[in-house]
């Protein structure tokens, strides 16, 4: 079973036409959706959203086990004409901490074969929690994205790295973007700044990149022509990878059935 743990978002959406729209976000949307879509059992562990957006994270097809909270993450977004887009952060949610992962979190968690942490911004999981998963003894996968946003304010990739973040994690997922902003480069010296031993960087329609040591080997992604959009393929590939990771695959093999399975679930946008 993968625990995929993660932020509820409140996704508030402005359209071009002044149209707005009120969605669940976050990472463990897409991440869920594509490890149900593939077959493999997982669980949902959250914070924030309340009952609502609750319901609409579990239609995705897994369980979701949700812990107290006070805050909900609010990503807003002010799409324009010719696909120009605002993209800000509008409130903070509540971090998880070590006593969510020795409480309410703990079965779960301690169950499962692989724990995925998809984080929304820098605060989302500190070090000191980050130690907590690590120590129940299951590898634990970082999609680094939020460890590119330093809080509230438009979203735009801020580094450098603290190591403090990582620590402990048996693999770690960066966009280009992320990798060239918290390491400084996509090269093997930038990525061994990582301090994980296997780090992959995405590359949208350009596929990945795997490092194991020494410099990153590049893997195609398969092209998919008039593709609506590719929101989430992020967090779907890093689920997919650390599922692929938790089965037996190595980390090329789990990069590789990663791009395919993703390309399978962004067939369906055409």
């Amino acid at each position: 079973m993968i625990a995929l743990l993660g932020q509820t978002v409140r996704d508030e959406i402005v359209h071009a036409d002044g149209t707005e729209e009120v969605r669940c976000g976050g990472a463990p949307v897409f991440a869920a959706g594509a490890i149900a879509a593939a077959g493999i059992p997982g669980v949902v562990v959250t914070k924030g959203g309340g009952d609502a957006l609750h319901a609409e994270l579990g239609r995705r097809g897994l369980p979701v086990l949700a812990g107290p909270a006070a805050d909900t993450f609010v990503s807003r977004l002010v799409l324009r004409e010719g696909g120009v887009r605002d993209h800000e952060i509008a409130a903070l949610g509540e971090p998880f901490t070590p006593a969510d992962v020795a409480g309410w979190a703990h079965s779960t968690l301690a169950s499962a074969s692989a724990i995925v942490v998809g984080t929304q911004w820098r605060g989302d999981l500190p070090p000191d929690t980050l130690a907590a998963l690590v120590a129940l003894g299951r590898p634990v996968i970082v999609d680094a994205q939020g460890l590119a946003r330093p809080g509230l304010g438009p979203v735009r990739p801020e580094g450098p790295l603290d190591p403090a973040w990582l620590a402990g994690a048996a693999a770690a997922k960066f966009s280009d973007e992320e990798a060239e902003a918290l390491l400084g480069g996509t090269d093997g010296p930038a990525l061994a700044r990582a301090g994980v031993p296997v780090v992959v960087v995405t590359y949208g329609e350009g596929g990945c990149a795997i490092w194991t040591g020494g410099e990153p080997e590049h893997l195609p992604a398969d092209r998919i022509p008039r593709l609506a959009d590719t929101i989430g393929a992020g967090d779907m590939f890093t689920a997919l990878f650390a599922a692929a990771l938790a089965r037996g695959d190595t980390p090329r093999d789990a990069a590789v059935n990663a791009n395919h399975g993703v390309a399978e679930i962004l067939r369906l946008r055409v």
